[in-house]
């Protein structure tokens, strides 16, 4: 699939209609009147009509945007932990991906409830180690606003693609990936991504590829849409797959 890609430097001007709006100047009576065509050249003089004494206003406006720069910034984001405030560790291994609280919540419903849940919990943890003697005589114990959110069911650089989208909205999808994308973008509910990813697929099985999706639809059938998936691609192929 290309990659889609913002326009640069899109510039917009807006003006009101010449019609909209009187000029204030209008001909003489003499004019209608003039026996020839140099005579009436010469009395076509423009007065000043007494109604209409206000300045003519012209509005004008530009819009410059660069969605691309802000796409390639918003990417570095996730890539620094010093500018990150959430931390998801995924897979068996707990690989560590960061995201921005404000960016993530904003963008995706299901992960605000989540945060918000986390957040709370770490709250009342705080609360009850304040109760802990022990805990209070450990004067070394830090208290942090970061939260923490163990992710088992997605593969490190599937998950780190979701995240990596939903901070920039751009995100590179191929057969190796698509199903791990398809199933986070159904469960975070980024109506998009999944219509984007289901675009793959249909591109796929027409171009006669989609044989090169069904090992990462099996490591995804754990999903409901993992599993729609694989019935998909059984559907449309008749190819045998562990469903």
């Amino acid at each position: 699939m290309e990659r889609c890609e913002s326009n640069l430097a899109l510039v917009d001007f807006e003006q009101v209609d010449q019609d909209a709006y009187s000029s204030g100047y209008e001909s003489t009576p003499s004019d209608s009147e003039s026996s020839t065509p140099t005579h009436k050249l010469q009395s076509n003089k423009l007065i000043p009509i007494s109604y209409n004494r206000d300045p003519v206003k012209i509005k004008e406006k530009m819009s410059y945007r660069n969605t691309q720069a802000l796409t390639e910034q918003l990417k570095v984001i996730s890539s620094i932990p010093e500018l990150c405030d959430v931390t998801f560790e995924v897979g068996s291994e707990k690989v560590k991906v960061h995201g921005v609280k404000a960016i993530l919540g904003t963008r995706s419903r299901v992960l605000y409830n989540l945060i918000l849940k986390k957040q709370k919990e770490a709250e009342f943890q705080r609360k009850a180690d304040k109760k802990d003697k022990k805990n209070k005589k450990n004067k070394s114990s830090i208290q942090s606003d970061k939260v923490t959110i163990v992710v088992k069911k997605y593969e490190p650089e599937d998950f780190r693609k979701i995240i990596q989208f939903i901070h920039s909205g751009s995100v590179d999808i191929n057969s190796s990936c698509v199903a791990g994308i398809l199933c986070g973008a159904s469960q975070f509910g980024l109506d998009d991504l999944e219509r984007a990813c289901w675009d793959f697929v249909n591109h796929s099985v027409k171009s006669g590829t989609i044989s090169k999706v069904i090992p990462a639809a099996k490591r995804y059938r754990h999903h409901k849409t993992g599993q729609i998936l694989l019935e998909k691609i059984f559907s449309e192929t008749q190819q045998s797959v562990d469903l």
